[in-house]
């Protein structure tokens, strides 16, 4: 029963009281037995015990549960404790990366491409009906970036593929596979069908296209990467765009989640033919992923029989289901990696709003300014975010001009149905 997760004691406490709370309001305290209680029966207590399961990444959780033992909240958490593997960061300094000499998959080249009207949060606040402050004191948003008429999802993914074919001086008849993402983009032909066709690929070029919403990167790098393992001088291009202020327009929007929300592309071309010679190309290493259901009721997107959307928003329980899941995605890039998450360079992750990432950043013991802080600015791009953010750290370390080394980088990204990704580069 061992996790590839890191956890303190807070940390621990936190996923037995949320997976508890799925279950129960309000919380009964720590100590409190929840079936001797009645607070939960047989069959809630199994619920909980599948629900830290999946959240702590612990198989066969509480399988067998010693008879004298309690069942409360703080006897979940040491069992959380005791099942996670040990890391520590001496014991990281014996450890290297691993060597993907014979496989490598560089970044050569990146671009985001962001709507070109900025909106200010007091203009968001008086269109929506908000209170004062909302956006920019309660989120933590000063603007977004909204798509002007001329533009949407395939303008913006096109801007910005261009721009990264440009640094990375590779022509789109070099280009093996495309591939795409969009929670946003609705249409047939699909995002990476439409762009092919717009930057005049050639046919031999595969075009497909993945899903995940705020993923959706991450998806899209993973996929992207294991294709280029079949290709030991392949090329591939990675985008994804969103345009949100199209999509969440009608009024049976809440304003609260409507104002959050920004439109972008960002892209990435991905080369298996790196050479020694390209030593500033920072290259994808592992990946995780999975779904941690318990929270899927936190945001749900429908659309109805009009054709209109059904939203079921849940702010605070799904910004403290993202912030620890990401935090507890951190402690497995740094199993991953064998490299504790302060020699870091960047962050470049999911931002639902800047006050989450605040909270992550204090919680997970990372200092703000390694996370490039897009959602300020730009406002939440869905999967564009950890992309634009990704980018931003790419840029900010070419420019501080070091070429002794690559710099180390965590993604990570929740979504709703609190599907997660992790990646780091190096």
């Amino acid at each position: 029963m061992n996790s590839p997760f890191k956890f303190d004691e807070a940390q621990a406490l936190e996923i037995a009281r949320t997976s508890v709370a799925s279950k129960l309001s309000p919380v009964p305290k720590d100590d409190v037995d929840l079936v001797e209680s009645g607070a939960l029966d047989s069959m809630a207590w199994v619920d909980t015990l599948i629900s830290i399961e999946s959240a702590a990444g612990i198989a066969d959780f509480g399988n067998p549960w010693t008879e004298k033992r309690s069942k409360s909240i703080r006897v979940l958490a040491e069992m959380i404790r005791e099942a996670q593997r040990p890391f520590t960061e001496e014991a990281s300094e014996n450890l290297s990366l691993p060597s993907h000499a014979n496989g490598r998959i560089s970044i050569v080249g990146w671009a985001s491409a962001l709507g070109s009207q900025k909106v200010t949060a007091e203009q968001i606040e008086r269109a929506l009906g908000l209170p004062p402050n909302k956006i920019r004191e309660g989120a933590g948003i000063d603007s977004v970036c909204v798509a002007a008429d001329s533009e949407d999802e395939l303008t913006l993914a096109q801007r910005a593929a261009e721009i990264a074919l440009e640094m990375a001086e590779i022509s789109v008849d070099d280009i093996d596979f495309l591939v795409a993402t969009s929670a946003t983009f609705l249409g047939f032909p699909s995002l990476a069908a439409s762009l092919h066709s717009r930057l005049l690929m050639p046919e031999s070029s595969g075009a497909l296209d993945v899903g995940g919403a705020c993923v959706g990167l991450i998806y899209s790098l993973a996929v992207a990467r294991g294709l280029l393992s079949t290709r030991p001088q392949g090329v591939a291009l990675v985008v994804a765009a969103e345009v949100h202020s199209r999509r969440l327009n009608g009024p049976q929007v809440p304003g609260e989640f409507r104002g959050l929300f920004g439109d972008g592309a960002c892209a990435f071309v991905l080369s298996s033919a790196a050479t020694a010679e390209q030593n500033d190309c920072v290259s994808l290493h592992e990946f995780v992923w999975g779904c941690s259901g318990t929270f899927a009721s936190s945001l749900a997107i429908r659309v109805s029989e009009d054709a209109g959307l059904k939203i079921q928003f849940k702010g605070e329980q799904l910004a403290q289901a993202a912030v620890a899941q990401l935090n507890r995605i951190f402690g497995t890039l740094e199993n991953l990696s064998g490299v504790s998450r302060t020699k870091v360079d960047y962050f470049a992750i999911h931002q639902p709003n800047p006050r989450v990432v605040e909270i992550l950043a204090d919680k997970a013991h990372i200092p703000l300014d390694r996370i490039p802080l897009v959602s300020k600015f730009y406002g939440n791009l869905g999967s564009v975010t950890c992309g634009a953010s990704l980018c931003e750290a790419l840029s900010s370390f070419r420019r501080s001009g070091d070429r002794s080394r690559t710099p180390l980088i965590f993604m990570a990204a929740v979504g709703p149905g609190l599907v997660w990704g992790g990646a780091y580069l190096n």
